[in-house]
């Protein structure tokens, strides 16, 4: 084999070895997109190592988790149904981005309707202020 086909043999090699490693990386980065990023998803990934490290667990704890999905998937079941609800009635489409983003992003979602509802607490104090100071001058 001369030097020039080995050399070019090498080069192959060392590309294919890099390319090998980028496209793990491309797919571990995709995969980690992918994965929920919600509290029960983390949950999930414990349960799962606790059932590959051999802890089992118990009849109540087992049947906790059952209650917590059930109560999960009959919120979301709720959500899609209010969703369809204002998607179908013009009056309630202001409320259909709520019901989306309880849907989606339900801490995001609720943090931000404590804010807002805050804020018009704080706002209809200050009118009441306001007119109450008005009536007593």
């Amino acid at each position: 084999m001369s030097r020039l086909r080995h050399g070019m043999r090498q080069t192959v090699l060392v590309g294919a070895s890099v390319l090998r490693e980028a496209s793990a990386g491309v797919l571990d980065a995709v995969a980690e997109l992918a994965a929920p990023r919600s509290r029960s998803g983390s949950l999930e990934r414990e349960l799962d190592l606790a059932r590959q490290q051999g802890r089992w667990l118990s009849d109540d704890e087992r049947a906790e988790l059952a209650a917590s999905e059930h109560r999960r998937a009959q919120r979301r079941r709720t959500l899609l149904l209010l969703a369809a609800v204002s998607l179908l009635i013009p009056l309630f489409w202001p409320l259909l981005p709520v019901w989306l983003g309880l849907l989606w992003w339900p801490i995001t979602t609720r943090r931000l309707l404590m804010g807002v509802v805050g804020a018009v607490a704080a706002l209809m104090a200050l009118l009441v202020v306001l007119v109450l100071w008005l009536l007593l001058r």
